[in-house]
């Protein structure tokens, strides 16, 4: 069954652009928000509300849309309010829309519906979807777009949890969609009815009726079309929605067959369109009764409605007049945004280059002050380590200094001392194998005996002197060898265990000491740099004719590792070449469990 096109539809759809107009509740609204509006000090509220209004004023008149629309839009700019400046492009779509500027309209509403979409704001995307098919019906009227957009409105809104807008969704199916039954008509009617109940929308339920009394009309059941109209026209009058009963006065005129209770009738909606101020709805019933004065042939009726008609032409001029002016401001405003926009871009790319270049500065000073104390501190271990070094040398020095002059008197004690005192001796024995005065005799066996623990005590003197020295430079050595592993590799993360055999070093110059001390620096430093090690073992002995040092290590060992060929190998080739300079052999055994450097140096070079 195809759709039938009822007698009133021509107003049904221009009812249906008006239909949230200015009901009573709506107005009350206005005031509300127009009385908040003065004490808001908050930007974004103030934003907010005044999109409100403009939402508010959307079919009730559109330069006051238009205005709160541009106010949002200048104040939201101002402090960067992307919210606010969405829905204030929305307002101000729907006003170009209602002036005529279709173009204009729908390239606005393609601009924040990915907006909307990005928020996931399913509410205003199908607002967005509903504004779109109203300008596309408006002005290009391409029916497949207009449908498609409707679909596409009712698959999107049927997300909502909240779906009090699928009332006007089905209603604009209903009006703006592809030609339907009217088994279709009555589903969709009564979809957008129960919605609009469940939320007391009055404005949807008022134009559901208008629907419902038309099909009535147009099957033939006048009487119940009437009553249905004139229960609406006096809800209308109750409530004080002024659309509701001019629709109701228009859709009487259009089931009227006597022409002048026809224009009766819209003389009456004219009246209450002068009363509530809209003016769009003035020219449309002035230019309904135009047509019913020329069907009429009555001269008097038609110069009466001309002129009514001029005058409300006019208004709407001087309204027209000043909405372009508006407008030529809006596009100003856009421009200064689009200009304002590239300039903070400009400026904001300005910004990064100069912290880029900042923060790169600030690296390099950083990497350089970095390497100048990674340097400086280098400098720092190496004098450090030439510090101590000298030091232990020094000290060497020292010991070796008194240990030979500990020889020197001892070989003085030995070669002097004792042996005048065993030449006095020698002399005591003879004298007393002369006498035969035993008086003289006992006296000196006396002195024969204190000279003989004198002899005695001279000589045990001197060999301790001569051979001690030795064994106080050994553990000395020892001393120079703790004082340097402890001063690389504190207790608190290294174990060592450090043993020198007794007699190992008696026969080892000074010279020698200092480069075993040296190879020990350079092992140590290897461990420290690369070998991740926890205990440190150092062992010096003696064999027949060769001094023994081992080095060993628990660390990651040198297998598979660059190492070998790299940094870590100059501390090995040092080693190499002291030892070889000593005509010392080098022996390195390496694997994941540590590394044990071994040297051999012969005790006759040394």
């Amino acid at each position: 069954m195809r759709r039938r096109k009822p007698t009133t539809y021509p107003f049904l759809l221009f009812l249906f652009c008006l239909y949230n107009a200015p009901a009573h509740c709506q107005i009350q609204q206005i005031n509300q928000e127009l009385n908040k509006l003065s004490l808001i000090k908050d930007s974004v509220s103030k934003i907010n509300t005044l999109n409100r209004l403009g939402t508010l004023y959307r079919t009730r008149n559109a330069d006051s849309c238009f205005y709160y629309g541009m106010e949002a839009k200048r104040m939201a700019t101002n402090i960067r309010y992307r919210n606010g400046q969405t829905d204030a492009d929305h307002v101000i779509a729907f006003a170009l829309f209602k002036k005529g500027l279709y173009a204009e309209s729908l390239e606005l509403l393609g601009k924040i519906l990915p907006y909307y979409q990005k928020l996931d704001d399913t509410e205003n995307i199908v607002r967005v979807y509903l504004d779109m098919a109203e300008v596309e019906n408006k002005g290009i009227s391409d029916r497949a777009k207009i449908t498609s957009l409707l679909h596409t409105a009712i698959q999107t809104g049927r997300k909502l949890k909240k779906d009090s807008i699928m009332s006007d969704v089905y209603l604009t199916y209903l009006n703006r969609g592809p030609k339907l039954s009217e088994d279709s008509i009555t589903y969709y009617l009564n979809k957008s009815t129960e919605i609009a109940s469940r939320y007391h929308d009055e404005p949807i339920l008022a134009h559901n009726r208008m629907w419902q009394a038309d099909l009535l009309f147009s099957n033939g059941q006048k009487e119940k079309a009437l009553s249905l109209v004139k229960q609406s026209m006096s809800e209308a009058q109750r409530t004080g929605n002024a659309i509701l009963e001019i629709g109701s006065l228009i859709t009487l005129s259009n089931y009227e067959n006597d022409p002048y209770k026809k224009l009766e009738h819209l003389y009456q909606a004219y009246e209450v369109a002068q009363k509530s101020g809209d003016k769009y709805l003035e020219n449309y019933i002035l230019t309904l009764s135009l047509a019913v004065g020329n069907y009429l042939g009555d001269k008097d009726e038609i110069i009466k409605v001309y002129v009514e008609l001029e005058k409300a032409m006019s208004a709407d001029w001087e309204r027209s007049r000043k909405f372009m002016g508006d407008y030529v401001k809006y596009n100003t405003i856009e421009n200064d945004n689009r200009l304002l926009s590239e300039k903070n871009a400009q400026r904001a790319l300005w910004l990064v280059i100069i912290s880029a270049a900042a923060l790169i500065v600030v690296l390099a000073i950083y990497l350089i002050m970095l390497r100048r104390n990674r340097k400086a501190k280098e400098q720092v271990e190496a004098l450090n380590n030439t510090a101590n070094l000298q030091i232990i040398a020094m000290e060497e020095m020292k010991h070796e200094a008194i240990r030979e002059e500990q020889q020197r008197l001892g070989q003085d004690l030995h070669d002097g001392l004792s042996s005048s005192i065993a030449s006095i001796k020698h002399q005591l024995e003879i004298l007393s194998m002369d006498t035969d005065d035993t008086h003289l005799k006992a006296k000196l066996g006396m002195l024969q005996a204190e000279i003989t623990k004198a002899y005695t005590a001279a000589r045990a003197k001197s060999h301790e002197w001569f051979n001690t020295a030795d064994g106080e430079q050994e553990h000395t050595f020892e001393q120079r060898i703790k004082f340097l592993t402890d001063t690389a590799l504190p207790g608190s993360r290294y174990k060592k265990d450090i043993h020198i055999d007794d007699d190992a070093l008696h026969h080892v110059s000074m010279d020698t000491r200092i480069a075993l001390l040296r190879i020990i620096q350079e092992a140590i430093t290897n461990i420290i740099k690369h070998a991740k090690a926890k205990k440190v073992d150092i062992l010096i002995y003696a064999e027949i004719d060769k001094l023994i040092m081992a080095i060993k290590d628990d660390g990651t060992g040198l297998v598979g590792k660059n190492s070998i060929s790299g940094k870590s190998t100059m501390g090995l080739q040092s080693i190499h070449r002291r030892v070889r300079y000593m005509d010392g052999e080098t022996n390195i055994q390496s694997d994941s469990k540590g590394t044990e450097i071994t040297i051999s140096i012969p005790l006759t070079q040394s």
